[in-house]
């Protein structure tokens, strides 16, 4: 890209800005129409997402069945590339079904460890829901296991929980398409960051206790779905809801209770109103000057409470139930260990905990629940919550109050209210537990939408990002509740990231005079072992290569004394949480004094003294090559000579001096290494991998869900076909031997859809099979619609054509009165003579049509169609509207003749042209005195 004058003038800073305004804008330009933030609230048992688009309201995306909240469960309907891939409440049924070919609740097990103690409690709690079997991956992490059939198996047996949530996340994406009516754009270029923001297209929300290894698995689901996502804790994307329609002149703390399917939360935020400045180019000249500031202070938490222990809690009650009643008459003696049974009880015991949420007892019967026996008893809520209170729920539902508070350093009476969110919320035992704990009743906020308000949220927020979008100044500071510490070598420790809100996300760290390769540890601080339930302190181990290498020569020439070295990192935790090494480097600076050879080689400088040489060198070869020299000569050379090495020896100190304020800055590398203990993530040839096999799965589920369609269809075609041969009105219109190809071609289609052939048709040969059977339905079908709509189409048609024909008589005549009083018509006569045409040519057709449809019978094909005469007689209309609509043109007044007028001059013109008497002179001349 070349530069104009003015542009080339310029700094560098200032260029590099310029440049970077005008690339702004014209992407800005490219994309002003495709922008859009798209919001994930992926919980364990259900998961919303939310649109923001320019041109769209603001507000969650509908499941296909219109429901504002999907089921967060996949299951596989078939095995191999005929196997179809059902979500949310139809995934869910499924399970009754198939409860191994279904997965649900793959939140719990994402970032958890396949083997080892201190995730088996979450794996044994998964598999105990629908009966899957968890497995590992190369890296360490949970994948679920695909049981085989004896006739067929699956393409893929083995799935990993980040490939089945990516595949939950990219049927939101498609919803969120067909609500947007279009693809799902980027923000902005990957390759063109813009602030903190980036271009992200997507926000996710987490739980805050969500450790490292958790928040990259998240991370990588969203990525196997085709996003670019950034992470918000769901306590805080609730805050930016409530801040969306609310004021704050004074701060205001507030304590979001947020109890869900899989875990109960709790977090601190303070509210407040700052002062703010731009953060990016595209900010300046629109940003507010103050904003609301949302400051999350503390959290607290319990990973085993919420809804779905509730509901295991009453489908343990069931299932023992039943055993008291029929166990002696089951094979097993239990039902413990019928899955498919224990699906039906899950889905029975979640219906009737809604059921007991608002009624005092609920009665419960499931048909045929196992070997074909019926279930029926009732619960009622006191024996429901002495149940829980058994299980030692009702306290861990009121532990993360206290745990937030004290993270934050706060009291009860700090706080302003208690804003309930989750659906788990509205369990009276849980707003029972909450009172009991000491938070008062006025404190009790239901003043948000308790399962939206996460969402919508985190949409906000990911859209306050994104300079196109003019948005509410809400600016939200998340927090991670662990501390964590950088780990030297030495064992010295130091915290890098407290557990407070991230203003920033990167952590410049300096390391003065380092020559060699060194390694550091990131950790979770000490006293975390407790949060991280059983889970390791170590994050990951970094280790820094390239300064042994870049150093090597000076080291070599003993010359490392000469130098200041200092390696500069920047260690960022993005996506929240996350932590990795952005960039590193390693700035060399000479010390005052003399530079030698192997310095000045590192800098990339030669030496005055060495090139003087080289100079004078090459001019006594040359000399010597054209003969003898003279003594003159000599002695001349010579003095040059000292002339030249005095001259270098000052250059030379010149460029020392130089060099000595030269810095050089070599590029290290960062390689990442998972602690002992930890989890891997994805790398990028993983990443791959998996999106190809997900894609794959997903077209042949496509394939195999229109092949369905198609086969249904011409299903329901042929019994359609079959009721319409018994249909007296259609007799009328049809001849028996029409009748007879009809009923043949269905019983024909009929046989080979039972038949192997049919069974493996592909949607086209479908299509095709279909099409044969309508090419002999579809005159019959049309035969049958024009008797019924040929009466009103005629009378329409004759209508229009007296309205034609009147409206032409009336149009000449007030176009003659016009040009009779030399007025302006905003009619023409070409116009009006060929709308007269056209009318008469439509008569004329028309009356040889109907003429010959009146010598036809309805069991034969109509002369004239309905649709035809409806297009002429629009065309017609249309015509007519047009010309009525016209204004008519003003009519310009006549000139009054006079001196130096135009008609005077053309006059005049003409007279000369004929020539002119003396009588007409003499009348002239006056006037050429005058001028």
């Amino acid at each position: 890209m070349k530069l104009g004058p003015s542009l080339a003038r310029l700094g560098t800073t200032a260029t590099l800005a310029c440049l970077l305004a005008v690339v702004t804008m014209s992407q800005l330009a490219l994309l002003a129409e495709a922008m859009g933030v798209v919001a994930f609230d992926y919980g364990t048992e259900w998961m919303k997402v939310s649109l923001v688009k320019p041109g769209l309201p603001f507000d969650v995306v509908l499941d296909r069945d219109s429901k504002r909240k999907i089921q967060s469960a996949v299951s596989f309907k078939k095995w191999g590339l005929e196997e179809e891939i059902l979500y949310g409440t139809n995934a869910y049924n499924h399970a009754t079904r198939e409860p191994k070919q279904s997965f649900y609740a793959l939140k719990t097990l994402l970032g958890r460890s396949s083997d080892g103690d201190a995730d088996r409690a979450a794996r044994d709690h998964f598999s105990s829901i629908f009966g899957n079997d968890v497995v590992g991956t190369d890296r360490g992490t949970c994948a679920l296991q695909r049981p085989f059939q004896a006739d067929n198996s699956s393409s893929y047996p083995t799935l990993s929980v980040e490939e089945l949530v990516g595949m939950q996340l990219e049927y939101g994406k498609k919803l969120a398409e067909e609500t947007a009516g279009e693809k799902v754009q980027l923000g902005l270029p990957a390759n063109f960051n813009i602030g903190s923001f980036g271009g992200l297209d997507t926000v996710v929300t987490v739980p805050a206790f969500f450790t490292a290894a958790e928040r990259q698995a998240i991370y990588d689901s969203a990525v196997l779905a085709g996003f670019r996502p950034r992470l918000v804790s769901d306590g805080a994307a609730a805050a930016v809801n409530y801040a969306q329609t609310r004021t704050f002149p004074q701060p205001e703390k507030h304590l979001f209770y947020d109890a869900g399917s899989g875990s109960v939360r709790a977090t601190v935020v303070e509210f407040s109103t700052q002062a703010i400045t731009a953060d990016s180019i595209l900010s300046i000249g629109n940003t507010q000057k103050e904003a609301i500031v949302v400051n999350v202070l503390g959290a607290g938490w319990d990973r085993e409470a919420g809804g779905l222990k509730l509901d295991l809690i009453l489908r343990d009650r069931l299932a023992a139930e039943f055993d008291k009643q029929h166990g002696s008459q089951l094979s097993g003696g239990t039902i413990k260990t019928n899955h498919r049974a224990m699906a039906r009880l899950l889905k029975e015991a979640n219906r009737v905990k809604h059921i007991l949420s608002a009624n005092d007892a609920a009665s419960s019967a499931v048909e045929s629940l196992a070997e074909d026996i019926d279930f029926r008893t009732s619960i009622d809520r006191q024996s429901f919550e002495d149940e829980v209170a058994r299980a030692g729920m009702s306290k861990r539902f009121t532990d993360p109050v206290q745990m937030a508070l004290r993270n934050a350093g706060l009291s009860m009476g700090d706080i302003q209210s208690v804003v309930l969110v989750g659906g788990t919320t509205r369990v009276p035992l849980v707003q029972a537990a909450l009172r009991s704990a000491g938070v008062p009743d006025d404190k009790i906020a239901q003043n948000v939408n308790a399962d939206e308000a996460a969402v919508m949220g985190a949409a906000f927020y990911g859209a306050s990002y994104n300079p196109q979008f003019r948005m509410k100044a809400i600016r939200a500071y998340d927090l991670v509740p662990y501390p964590v510490t950088l780990k030297e070598a030495s064992g010295a420790e130091e915290i890098i990231y407290p557990a407070k809100s991230y203003e920033v996300e990167g952590v410049v760290r300096r390391y003065p005079g380092a020559t060699e390769d060194f390694s550091f540890e990131l950790q979770y601080a000490a006293g975390s072992e407790r949060l991280l339930e059983g889970h390791g302190r170590g994050i990951s181990k970094v280790e820094l290569t390239g300064i042994s290498e870049g150093l090597k020569d000076l080291r070599e020439s003993d010359q490392l004394g000469s130098i200041e070295t200092q390696v500069n990192l920047t260690i960022v935790s993005r996506p929240l949480g996350t932590y990795m090494v952005e960039s590193a480097s390693l700035t060399v600076k000479p010390k005052p004094g003399g530079i030698a050879g192997a310095l000045k080689s590192f800098f990339g400088v030669s030496s005055p003294k060495k090139a003087s040489a080289t100079s004078s060198s090459n001019s006594s070869a040359s000399a010597a090559a054209n003969g003898t020299e003279s003594d003159a000569t000599a002695e001349d050379r010579k003095a040059d000579g000292d002339d030249a090495a005095a001259a270098a020896a000052s250059a030379d100190d010149d460029e020392a001096a130089e060099l000595a304020a030269r810095d050089r800055v070599l590029k290290l590398t960062a390689r990442t290494i998972p602690s002992a203990g930890t989890l891997r993530s994805m790398t990028g040839e993983e990443q791959k991998k998996s999106k190809d096999r997900l894609w794959t799965m997903s077209q042949a589920a496509s394939r195999k869900a229109a092949r369905e369609e198609a086969r249904n269809g011409i299903e329901s075609y042929i019994y359609r076909v079959r009721d319409m041969l018994y249909d007296p009105v259609f007799e009328t219109v049809s001849k028996a031997s029409e009748r007879e190809a009809i009923q043949a071609k269905a019983e024909e289609l009929s046989e080979w859809l039972g038949d192997v052939e049919g069974e493996k048709a592909e949607t086209a040969v479908l299509r095709l099979k279909r099409a044969s059977l309508e090419k002999l339905v579809k005159p019959l079908e049309t035969r049958l619609l024009q008797s019924k709509t040929r009466t009103v189409a005629y009378g329409a048609f004759e209508r229009s054509l007296e309205a034609g024909r009147a409206f032409v008589v009336e149009a000449k005549a007030n176009l003659t009165a016009a040009l009779e009083s030399n007025q302006a018509s905003k009619y023409s006569l070409t116009e009006l003579d060929a709308l007269e045409r056209q009318v008469e040519r439509d008569g004329e057709w028309f009356e040889k049509g109907k003429a010959e449809q009146a010598k036809r019978g309805q069991d034969e094909d109509p002369a004239i169609l309905s649709e035809d005469l409806d297009r002429r007689r629009k065309k017609v209309e249309d015509t007519i509207a047009k010309l009525v609509k016209r204004r008519i043109p003003k009519t310009r007044p006549p000139k009054k003749a006079g001196r130096g007028s135009k008609g005077d001059d053309k006059k005049d013109k003409e007279e000369k042209k004929g020539g002119s008497s003396d009588d007409d002179k003499k009348q002239e001349a006056p006037k050429h005195e005058e001028l």
